[in-house]
């Protein structure tokens, strides 16, 4: 029982570590994303696809503290969207060895 356990901790943490290096190679993000989402506040996130990040950078940006908080909410966005990427991809790579 306990090989048949570690055997499977093992594939798990195989997973995660697939998934994080194939995360990695996915990640769209530019060493100058937070400048752009500063400068463009919600238009940056809806034309890449961030749709409700925009509404919220929108909302925020009438109290003021949007411009503040666009720059921050940018990398988290494309790292998101990397980790989704990258869940789909390992999914897909498990079924196709089968």
């Amino acid at each position: 029982m306990t090989s048949m356990t570690a055997s499977i901790s093992d594939q798990i943490i195989a997973d995660k570590a697939e998934i994080d290096l194939i995360a990695d190679a996915h990640n769209d993000s530019t060493v100058l994303s937070w400048l752009w989402a500063f400068l463009f506040g919600p238009l940056y996130f809806w034309v890449h696809g961030f749709v409700g990040r925009g509404f919220v950078v929108l909302i925020l940006n009438f109290f003021i503290i949007g411009f503040i908080i666009a720059p921050f909410l940018a990398y988290p966005a494309w790292n998101a969207r990397a980790q989704l990427k990258a869940k789909k991809l390992s999914a897909l790579n498990k079924v196709s060895r089968r």
